[in-house]
């Protein structure tokens, strides 16, 4: 039996660690979801999923040891056979669907047994739904849409038909290897000396009560109560005119939406709390080597993003400081989000990841292979790990929905939804402007 041990990541000894001592740290499936329509031959999935988990290793990784001692146990390829349940009998197929994928995200993974676990759910001759349950130890956002990738040209390969797919580079314990290498030298000390320049007395967002892990749920997404929603989420789509807006202006300023996207929250922040120096805590995707962008794997890694907003005259000013920020950010992502100096933060009693800001990449959300529509859906029920989480996606070519998840004891519904329809306000208004002067302070 082919088995070999391997240490584990930085991030993978955080995650373990935290998910024991922190009871509102959250849910800890990272699932690929997607709904199948047409003829889909089964079997041929089964061929699949054997074939994706042989491709990457992550999926047929297990976890031994604890602390520093956690180690990764890579195992053999095997047969994957997915479980299989038809609800086409149902009265409502569709809800019934939702229901059975809610009850298993919210059922745990014992990474130390395997990583994931598959369900193909039957909801008529021609729709299917395959949930690909993975823990997060295992997999990350960037990680899903190589997943489902894969998954169609796999699939069109088990049913006979050509489909390229490119190398997949790295495997997950060569990334291991390579990080570690990176902080025994004095790759460590470079990165920790950016992070303390830029870092040096920034302020966390004031945003609700400093955390405490007194009273929080012990599962995630119940109260330990009544199994009542600890996270809760709004969503709001931004205008049309609004998003061209923001798209020309990154264009005119040689930057990314994601910089202008990050300017709108700071100042939004800015007018909620009337802090004028913030960090605000994001998740970088951590791939800047290119044998790291076909790896599946725990690679994210949060960084602290600083912006001077009292410093800046005009919004395109704002926007110019989000650039530099994210551009610094990327440069040093390297560094494991632990060993940032945060000892030169003012934190107020918060911890840096209570306000988190993301922008979610643009990736592709169906494929058809073999005849067979594959098309990426977004897990219902998983919420956010995180206090405070703004979170914008692409919603095709043209659309942004900002989803603002937060805990229910942090922010009430009606305090959560006029938090994002000021986001979506002021998104407006400083796209529309983007040099006349900020306002300053909070609003009247």
């Amino acid at each position: 039996m082919n088995i070999r041990q391997t240490p584990a990541s930085v991030a993978q000894r955080l995650l373990w660690m935290i998910k024991h001592y922190r009871a509102d740290f959250g849910a800890l499936s990272c699932p690929l979801l997607c709904r199948l329509t047409g003829e889909v031959d089964a079997d041929a999935l089964d061929t699949t999923l054997t074939g994706l988990t042989a491709r990457h290793e992550s999926l047929r990784t297990t976890f031994t040891g604890r602390g520093a001692r956690l180690a990764q146990v890579v195992h053999a390829p095997a047969p994957v056979v997915a479980r299989r349940v038809d609800l086409s009998d149902q009265p409502a197929p569709a809800t019934a669907a939702d229901q059975a994928i809610r009850a298993e995200l919210r059922t745990g993974i014992d990474p130390t047994e395997w990583p994931s676990r598959t369900t193909l759910w039957r909801l008529g001759p021609r729709e299917h739904v395959l949930c690909l349950n993975l823990h997060h130890l295992v997999t990350d956002a960037w990680s899903t849409g190589i997943l489902f990738r894969d998954l169609g040209a796999l699939y069109a390969r088990a049913t006979g038909a050509p489909a390229p797919l490119p190398a997949t580079g790295w495997q997950y314990a060569e990334f291991v290897r390579w990080q570690q290498d990176l902080l025994d030298g004095d790759g460590l000390r470079r990165h920790r000396e950016y992070w303390r320049r830029q870092l040096v007395d920034s302020q966390l967002p004031a945003l609700g009560s400093p955390a405490t892990d007194a009273g929080q749920p012990a599962e995630a997404g119940q109260s330990a109560a009544d199994g009542a929603p600890a996270t809760s989420d709004v969503a709001v789509d931004l205008d049309r005119e609004t998003v061209a807006r923001l798209r020309a202006l990154a264009r005119a300023q040689r930057t990314t939406l994601f910089s202008v996207l990050l300017a709108v929250f700071y100042h939004h922040l800015h007018r909620v709390t009337g802090q004028d120096d913030l960090a605000v805590a994001s998740m970088f995707a951590n791939r800047s080597r290119p044998e790291l962008r076909e790896t599946v794997g725990l690679l994210a890694n949060m960084v602290l993003l600083r912006a001077r907003v009292g410093q800046a005259a005009t919004f395109a000013d704002l926007v110019g400081q989000a650039h530099a920020a994210a551009i610094g950010a990327f440069t040093y992502q390297d560094l494991p989000y632990q060993m940032l100096p945060l000892d030169v933060v003012r934190t107020g009693g918060r911890r840096a990841d209570d306000v988190l800001f993301n922008v979610m990449a643009e990736v592709r959300h169906r494929t058809v292979a073999a005849g067979v529509g594959f098309e990426l859906l977004v897990p219902p029920g998983l919420g956010s790990r995180f206090r405070f989480e703004l979170a914008v996606a692409p919603v095709g070519p043209a659309d942004l929905r900002a989803v603002f998840f937060h805990t229910t004891a942090a922010y009430t519904e009606a305090e959560a939804a006029a938090f994002l329809a000021g986001y979506a306000e002021l998104a407006a208004r400083l796209a529309a402007e983007p040099t006349a002067p900020l306002r300053a302070g909070r609003p009247g």
